[in-house]
């Protein structure tokens, strides 16, 4: 049976703190139960993913940018904390609202925006997990049904198309993340070519890990 979501956090600590301890230091102490409910604040329900990952910690502190330790996930993606998962999320709505006020004339049921996408495919119930040095996010889809959890990948700046199912949730990713650091598996993210290996730069409390 598969290991739930804790184990996997469980054993992707213990890996980095052995291996990559650089990694390890930059890993936050779990948000508070206040951080993660303003994510939202109501608008919807949070996926237990999003929040189970918050619980155990809040993000990352890179400390060189997209480049240092840090930088667990593949192609520079940097984990949001709580408060910058809520800013992701509100930035959103912004761009929905004026893109809304700019077309509406021309579609007034443009203001339907919890059933669809609009402008540049921005949507409301997408929360930034991650975002790398491009501007490029990985996001936590929470629209109804099947694509409940989701994790998409896009929304670079100028995208005029929507970002793109990388993994079914967060589950999958963390999931992911530690077969790739564990038995060096590749991983893919659409629109970066070829697939990246997991590997150890530095030595001793230095050493980190680095995609290629």
């Amino acid at each position: 049976m598969a290991d739930d979501l804790d184990d996997v956090l469980i054993r992707l600590d213990s890996w980095l703190e052995a291996n990559a301890p650089a990694d390890y230091a930059t890993l936050n102490p779990p948000a508070t139960q206040e951080d993660i409910d303003a994510i939202a604040a109501r608008r919807f329900a949070l996926h237990p993913d999003l929040v189970g990952w918050l619980r155990r910690h809040d993000g990352v502190t890179a400390t060189k940018g997209h480049g240092g330790p840090g930088v667990i996930l593949p192609e520079g993606f940097v984990l949001h904390t709580a408060e910058g998962m809520r800013a992701g999320q509100r930035s959103q709505e912004e761009a929905i609202a004026e893109w809304v006020d700019e077309n509406e004339s021309e579609d007034p049921d443009l203001r339907d925006i919890y059933d669809g996408m609009y402008g540049y495919v921005f949507h409301v119930r997408w929360v930034p997990i991650a975002t790398d040095i491009t501007g490029g996010k990985l996001i936590v889809d929470h629209r109804d049904g099947d694509r409940f959890g989701n994790v998409l990948h896009g929304l670079h700046a100028g995208d005029t198309e929507g970002p793109v199912k990388v993994w079914d949730s967060p589950w999958h990713m963390f999931q992911d993340l530690l077969a790739a650091l564990t038995d060096k598996t590749e991983i893919c993210l659409p629109g970066y070519a070829p697939p990246v290996r997991p590997h150890l730069a530095g030595t001793g409390n230095d050493a980190f890990v680095q995609w290629e």
